[in-house]
């Protein structure tokens, strides 16, 4: 019993921290990407995606 429980516990532990490791690297992509865009658009490069992007998000929101 007390190793099932010792396991269990273990198990938990790094399902959750898997989880918070995939959660900081998403953040950390978004970051990155967010970082780029600003330094292209302060380099004056423009997105050609950028207004099919932005209807995409406007459909996103109204549902």
């Amino acid at each position: 019993m007390y190793l099932a429980s010792v396991i269990g516990l273990f198990v938990l532990l790094l399902a959750v921290a898997a989880v918070i490791v995939t959660w900081e690297d998403r953040r950390a992509d978004r970051q990155r990407a967010r970082t780029r865009d600003a330094r292209l658009a302060a380099l004056g490069e423009v997105d050609p995606l950028a207004p099919a992007r932005f209807q995409a998000e406007l459909r996103e929101r109204s549902s």
